[in-house]
């Protein structure tokens, strides 16, 4: 192998000789890397990068860097160390640690599958780390002495890092705000983080301080201590009211045998008044060390340990085989690229072009644990954690490369049910998927209305069209030729409930009550936001043509933006639309429910008049495939897969159509 500059260019970040590449995705690229120094020291070290055509935006340059400027000022057991800020090259790259272990998240879930509870013990050891890494991030000071006070803001297991000798890591600050200096890494208004570990005031969107981390901690041991979930609900919307009313089970009701002193430590972190919870990680810390204490428990590393190796051992095993193993290649044959995409070429999108299949690697992969019982894909996570503990403020994935597509382009319609600017960038992950599966170029084209896209649907303005349930109907009724070809599913369901809300102050308590008052719909043609609501008026006796105003708002946010702003009394929507408000920076608490007005079938994916048979199964193949990095495509969107439509899905909204289209 060459030596020469353009080779130690590509096999080197500075000084730091590359190993393997880990992950790459639409912002950075992720290496395991070897630093060596005088008297045969070497240091497996990971390495970010950020992709070549961001590294020269200023603005993302600086939003690479800032996360890191905190964290690299942290030294501390508990949370992930950072080496050194490069900018070798001019590519803003960031050294840190690597460790070897495995997402709490993935951990809990192993026991979980093996029937195996974590010992109250190894909970109190393993969350006196988290809550002592934690701590130390909060007392965080500027160079002059100055408080930053940093708060994490997304403290769940999938930011805890476990490893084989028992040691906890806090990952990912990404979105940590330092508030005491005003600093803000992301825009007002909007909600970060993972709304099941939220605490109360960051739901509501109110000033936060270390207390909110404090809340999180607290909800992660109540769920180690009794492998449930203790705010997951069946909508957002429903998580948010438990998370604002504090409403939580005490560990006791799941757990007989749990220490009360325990139950109180933990309780009192949920609290729902923040004035009533421990003041500082720390504190809660020594309360649950303390509690243990009381009661003979023992807590320590040790003891976490045992119980990685018990549950998980086999797999950690391989992944520091594969890992010596890479080391050892990459001394022998030097760092392998083949697998890079071209990255240095942004597409007129401004994004990367040919980024191919999502997968896991094939070196580094996951090993299946006959102890585990868990497949490779449910491993995928745990390995990638395993091998590169990071501070990712969002998924990565490997890919490898694959031929541009050809031939006619796919034209797939999508309606305004959400701002289009938001619409686009939730739904790219799933174009470029649909690419890669079908080898045909795929454009989504985003309509101004529901109407629009029909038209657009049965004139072969677009071969396929992703329309909301009434619309199908309709449009199906119009033309019978259009087929149904997927229903896409959100969070897992393939459905989605109805909601009528109504803002403060509007005297609206009941649907009775929306007589003689303005109501915002999204569009004529939608199901949640009109057909439902109407449908409810009428059985509260109501005349919707006369006793109802009507405004249309365009789409599902706009509604939302529209009632906080009194441009309307009350409004019809979806119910996973209200934590996207949030994230959105609309202000949820100027509206409360009223009623939930009818469930829907999410909207589907169909396909236009004179569709090719063959291409349509293709396609039909390529959505069933799809798979999004961490679960989900998209933060309004949140798209998590598509199944089989079935005509069941759609009978009772066929009737209600039928009944409302009826001559009166």
């Amino acid at each position: 192998m060459s030596d020469g500059p353009s080779d130690f260019k590509r096999r080197h970040v500075g000084r730091y000789e590359l190993v393997h590449r880990l992950d790459i995705g639409g912002m950075a690229e992720i290496f395991l890397a070897l630093e060596r120094g005088p008297h045969g020291f070497e240091r497996l070290v990971v390495i970010k990068r950020a992709l070549p055509h961001l590294a020269s935006q200023p603005a993302f340059r600086e939003m690479f860097l800032q996360e890191a400027r905190w964290v690299a000022r942290l030294t501390h057991p508990n949370i992930v160390q950072i080496h050194e800020l490069s900018d070798a090259d001019g590519t803003p790259s960031i050294v840190m640690e690597h460790v070897l272990g495995v997402s709490l998240r993935d951990l809990l879930r192993a026991a979980i599958q093996q029937e195996r509870p974590f010992p109250i013990g190894v909970v109190v050891g393993l969350m006196a780390q988290a809550c002592a890494g934690a701590h130390a991030a909060h007392e965080l000071t500027d160079p002059e002495g100055k408080a930053l006070g940093l708060v994490h803001r997304d403290i769940s297991p999938h930011n805890l890092m476990v490893t084989a000798g028992g040691h906890v890591k806090l990952l990912d600050f990404g979105i940590a705000k330092a508030t005491e200096l005003g600093v803000d890494t992301t825009r007002s208004g909007s909600l970060k983080g993972k709304l099941h570990y939220m605490s109360p005031e960051q739901v509501q969107q109110q000033k936060l301080d270390r207390r909110s981390d404090v809340f999180a901690l607290g909800i992660v041991t109540w769920e180690l201590l009794t492998s449930r979930r203790l705010f997951k609900r069946d909508t957002d919307l429903e998580t948010m009211q438990a998370i604002i009313t504090a409403d939580a089970w005490r560990p006791t009701d799941f757990r007989a045998e749990l220490p009360e002193p325990i139950s109180q430590v933990v309780m009192r972190a949920l609290s729902l008044d923040r004035e009533q919870r421990q003041p500082t990680a720390d504190v809660f810390r020594r309360e649950l060390e303390a509690a243990a204490d009381s009661v003979g428990l023992k807590h320590g590393a040790d003891q976490l340990a045992a119980f990685v190796g018990e549950v998980l051992g086999d797999v950690l095993r391989a992944n520091e085989s594969e890992v010596k193993a890479a080391v050892e290649r990459a001394k022998v044959e030097g760092f392998k690229d083949e697998e890079r995409t071209t990255w240095d070429e942004p597409g007129k999108d401004g994004k990367a072009p040919n980024t191919g299949e999502t997968m896991p690697k094939a070196s580094l992969s996951a090993r299946v644990s006959t102890r585990t019982g868990l497949t490779v894909k449910e491993l995928a996570l745990a390995v990638a954690l395993a091998l590169v503990a990071t501070v990712l403020g969002g998924g990565l994935a490997v890919r490898v490369l694959r031929p541009p597509p050809s031939g006619p382009v796919l034209l797939v319609g999508w309606p305004p049910t959400v701002d289009v600017a938001v619409l686009s960038a939730d739904l790219e992950p799933l174009r470029r998927h649909l690419e890669r599966k079908t080898g045909r170029p795929v454009q989504f084209v985003y309509s101004s209305s529901y109407h629009e896209l029909a038209a657009q649907l049965l004139d072969g303005g677009v071969q396929y069209a992703s329309l909301p349930p009434t619309l199908f109907v309709r449009t199906e009724r119009r033309d019978a030729r259009v087929q149904p070809v997927a229903l896409k599913l959100v969070g897992g369901a393939s459905g989605t409930d109805g909601v009528l809300l109504a803002g403060d102050g509007s005297g609206i308590s009941t649907v009775a009550d929306l007589k003689g008052k303005t109501f915002c719909i999204p569009d004529d043609d939608s199901t949640t936001g009109l057909l439902f609501p109407r449908m409810a008026a009428r059985k509260a006796g109501l005349d919707w043509a006369k006793d109802v105003s009507v405004v249309k708002s365009g789409n599902h946010l706009q509604v939302l933006r529209d009632l906080a702003d009194k441009r309307c009394q009350a409004g019809g929507t979806y119910s996973g639309v209200f934590v996207n408000a949030v994230t959105q920076g609309i202000d949820v608490s100027t509206f409360r429910q009223i009623a939930i007005t009818g469930r829907s079938p999410q909207d589907t994916i169909v396909a236009g008049p004179g569709v090719p048979t063959a291409e349509l199964d293709a396609l039909k193949v390529a959505l069933f495939a799809f798979k999004p990095v961490g679960g989900e495509s998209g933060s309004i969107e949140r798209v998590t897969g598509f199944v089989e439509a079935s005509p069941g899905d759609y009978a009772v909204l066929r009737e209600l159509i039928s009944e409302e289209d009826a001559p009166r």
